[in-house]
């Protein structure tokens, strides 16, 4: 995938490791979200006279993702990362989570700085294109679906929420999104919040609604029930954070995987597993949790190896700049300068 001599030479010295974590505004979207407190993980490495920078997200609601976590795992391999080479040997110091993802991030900028080369040319892969992107549509109010429908037409392809309460709900959501879209390519995730008879009525309300793929309808435990089933459209798994995807397990059961870089532990990682996936017969969404315009610039790098990108919701350090922008609801790659 990329060069290990050409890494070893851009890496003569020690590297400085930094870490901050920055409080940030909920991300709109989604009464779950609000109250809670949200942050970002930002490492610096500094070495030869370079820098370079990568963030992640610290999720509210994981305890592995608590500032007192976070800190105890980068105490335990703080002697050791700064003298990292390659960001392949990450995976030995660290477990899957934001540090790790923040990490692996901040070392390729770090050699794209070095080098004068961008990351994706010292990936060896294709340079990030504009490229459709899939807007979310969250669990909200009736009222509130209806205005961010209203707010979608440039975006081709939606993803909307369903599951947090009746059938009768998840019929109403459906109906709102083709009235005012029927022109939509759309996806539907359940967040795990169904069981299996549910999961059997909705099938054909779901082909009645022209949805075309369907992530996560059954809570994990309770999947393996998806081995027999017949199915109209794709249906595609969304790992738990902190889980490298099995995918020798997941191959029996679903169509397709949702990958997240914060949660396999960086590009790095996502890059190998897509391929893996890809290997296997098994599709791809590669998406984010809500992300800051750095670590969204990350995730964009593994963009054309996936087979569909979900655009994330903004989070945005105090005092800085950054939307996550898709004009023509197209992704575009941010400024060197910021990433990579």
């Amino acid at each position: 995938m990329f060069d290990p001599v050409l890494l070893r030479s851009l890496t003569g010295t020690p590297l400085r490791v930094r870490c901050a974590v920055l409080p940030v505004p909920a991300p709109d979207g989604g009464a779950a979200d609000s109250g809670r407190t949200w942050a970002v993980l930002r490492v610096t490495l500094r070495g030869a006279g370079s820098t370079g920078r990568g963030e992640a997200t610290l999720l509210p609601y994981l305890e592995a993702h608590a500032r007192d976590a976070v800190h105890a795992q980068l105490e335990s391999a703080e002697a050791a990362l700064g003298h990292v080479v390659s960001p392949l040997e990450l995976a030995d110091l660290l477990p899957p989570g934001p540090l790790r993802s923040a990490l692996d991030a901040a070392l390729w900028d770090l050699l794209a700085k070095r080098s004068g080369l961008r990351v994706w040319e010292l990936l060896g892969v294709p340079p990030p294109r504009p490229a459709p992107a899939v807007r979310t549509l969250p669990l909200l109010e009736h009222a509130r679906l209806e205005k961010e429908l209203h707010h979608s037409d440039g975006f081709t392809s939606l993803r909307l929420k369903l599951g947090a309460r009746a059938v009768e709900d998840d019929i109403a959501r459906l109906d709102a999104v083709r009235r005012h879209r029927p022109d939509a390519w759309l996806m539907a995730d359940a967040d795990g919040g169904w069981d299996m008879d549910r999961l059997r009525t909705m099938l054909p309300t779901l082909v009645d609604h022209g949805v075309r793929l369907l992530e996560q309808p059954l809570p994990e435990p309770e999947s393996g029930a998806l081995a027999a089933l017949r199915r109209p459209f794709p249906i595609i798994a969304d790992p738990a954070h902190g889980e490298v995807a099995d995918l020798g397990r997941l191959v029996t059961r679903y169509d397709g995987i949702h990958l997240r870089l914060d949660a396999v532990g960086g590009l790095t990682t996502a890059l190998g597993l897509i391929e893996q996936a890809g290997q296997r017969g098994l599709l791809v969404l590669l998406g984010s949790s809500p992300a800051t315009a750095r670590s969204w610039a990350a995730t964009l790098h593994a963009a054309p190896a996936a087979d569909l990108v979900s655009l994330p919701r903004t989070l945005c350090v105090p005092g800085e700049h950054g939307e996550l922008a898709a004009p023509g609801g197209r992704l575009t790659l941010p400024a060197p300068e910021l990433w990579g």
